[in-house]
């Protein structure tokens, strides 16, 4: 008869409604786990970005000084009659393209929690930063030597943010070999499935006491330069979850090494 058969199913039934029922709840504290991590990321985000507009405040204000002061002495010279008007303009203009170069930079940091993600090939992005930074028809005395392993997996990233990154430093590469050199750039997949991009030059090499504050914002070791280049790789590589380091020898070359995950560790905004 069916008598047996009854308990068993009941028990079977009541196994299977348990196990959905742990499977439910595991799921729902894996999402939980997953929005208090993107929740941490965001607020150490916002976080980063209150102490960037702080030291853009700070740095927009001595350029505003400086016209200040030279508005002043100006309007005196030109009270006196005096004929010193000229140099006064020339310390104004200079000061007006400075600050006009700062709030370019901080337009640039204002973007860089729009957009949405891409599925980029690496590659392909790299052939891109290397054509426009060493043009063919430039005539630089620069060899530029391409090592990528494959396969690849795609970034998942926003592709202004990843063309930032490569732009900065193979301009970085150019400028440090002015009369001529090698730039190599180098691409693997680790074996946990992190994406690293080498890019080196054959250039002077960095001094070792500037290594250490490469990456601050304002920071440059060129005679014209915002500093804020380096700046830029770094905030945009944080925001994937990715790293950035430096090597430097003098006299040997700098190698920059950047480390990207292939799944974007927090989603920069969330599609409609």
């Amino acid at each position: 008869g069916t008598g047996p058969y009854l308990p068993r199913l009941a028990v079977l039934w009541l196994l299977t409604a348990c196990c959905y029922g742990v499977q439910v709840l595991a799921e729902r504290q894996q999402q939980a786990l997953e929005e208090a991590r993107e929740f941490e990321v965001r607020e150490r985000q916002l976080r980063s970005a209150g102490r960037l507009a702080a030291e853009f405040a700070h740095q927009i204000k001595n350029p505003l000084a400086i016209i200040n002061n030279a508005v002043f002495s100006l309007q005196r010279a030109l009270n006196e009659g005096r004929n010193d008007a000229a140099r006064q303009i020339g310390i104004i203009r200079e000061e007006v393209e400075r600050s006009d170069r700062i709030v370019t930079q901080i337009m640039g940091y204002a973007q860089l929690s729009e957009g949405r993600l891409e599925k980029l090939t690496v590659t392909e992005e790299l052939d891109s930063a290397i054509g426009q930074v060493f043009p063919p028809g430039a005539g630089y005395p620069i060899r530029v030597e391409r090592h990528y392993e494959q396969p690849l997996p795609p970034l998942l990233m926003q592709r202004r943010h990843f063309s930032e990154i490569l732009a900065n430093l193979l301009q970085n590469a150019r400028e440090a070999l002015i009369g001529g050199g090698d730039v190599s750039v180098t691409a693997r997949c680790r074996a946990d499935f992190s994406i690293e991009i080498v890019i080196a030059d054959t250039g002077p090499g960095i001094p070792p006491d500037k290594l250490e504050r490469i990456f601050e914002a304002y920071y440059t070791t060129k005679e014209k330069g915002t500093g804020l280049g380096l700046a830029i790789v770094k905030h945009n590589i944080d925001l994937y979850g990715g790293t950035v380091r430096v090597e430097s020898t003098l006299g040997q070359g700098t190698r920059f090494i950047l480390l990207l995950p292939a799944k974007a560790v927090v989603r920069l905004e969330r599609p409609a």
